[in-house]
């Protein structure tokens, strides 16, 4: 073997693998920065469409400059802008949040999504854990009812105690009110006694 065929081979694998690097990186790149600059919270309420779902399918689109793919989910729960149980989205080749390229699998996916020219679109950096995204939609609510019964409650416990305290005043100034006698001990004998009183 010639010195410049091992050079050429070495050099061939290192352009080899600096191509691979060069198509792989950006995309995982862009799908791992984009996480970090917004709450799925906030993603929801900009988004349209929200769905808990699994791809079925992925079908390439004909005739777009860029790689573009129509993905269809079963949805499990709609969250967000949705009925139905299943739903095409468009898309370029979407990455998850495990850095992984989006297959039809069983596995679980939080999609938010947005219409645009008739069709919904979505994108890597708006594929979320499903489970944030549902804690996310499930946010308390009826909080002013919550209030509004709790000082219903407060008042009528204050109103009950002011009409006791309003009660036992009557009946001391009328001279009914129970006043223990001073002779009796807790267990109603007579201080110093044995016999109870009758």
């Amino acid at each position: 073997m010639t010195r410049c065929s091992s050079r050429c081979d070495l050099l061939r694998r290192l352009v080899l693998a600096a191509a691979a690097i060069a198509v792989v990186a950006p995309a995982t790149a862009s799908a791992a920065n984009c996480r970090l600059t917004e709450s799925v919270k906030d993603k929801l309420d900009g988004s349209q469409v929200a769905f808990v779902g699994r791809v079925v399918a992925v079908t390439p689109v004909q005739g777009a400059g860029i790689p573009t793919f129509d993905y269809r989910f079963r949805i499990d729960h709609s969250i967000k802008g949705i009925s139905g149980d299943r739903v095409t989205v468009r898309a370029a080749r979407l990455i998850d949040i495990d850095n992984q390229v989006v297959t039809p699998s069983n596995v679980t996916i939080g999609v938010l999504a947005s219409h645009a020219g008739g069709r919904l679109v979505t994108n890597s950096c708006a594929l979320v854990d499903p489970g944030s995204l549902m804690g996310a939609s499930d946010e308390p609510k009826g909080g002013l009812i919550k209030v509004a019964v709790g000082l219903v409650l407060l008042g009528l416990v204050v109103w009950y105690s002011l009409r006791r305290l309003k009660r036992r005043r009557a009946a001391e100034t009328q001279g009914l009110a129970f006043r223990p006698d001073p002779n009796l001990d807790a267990s109603g004998r007579r201080n110093g006694g044995s016999d109870p009183k009758v």
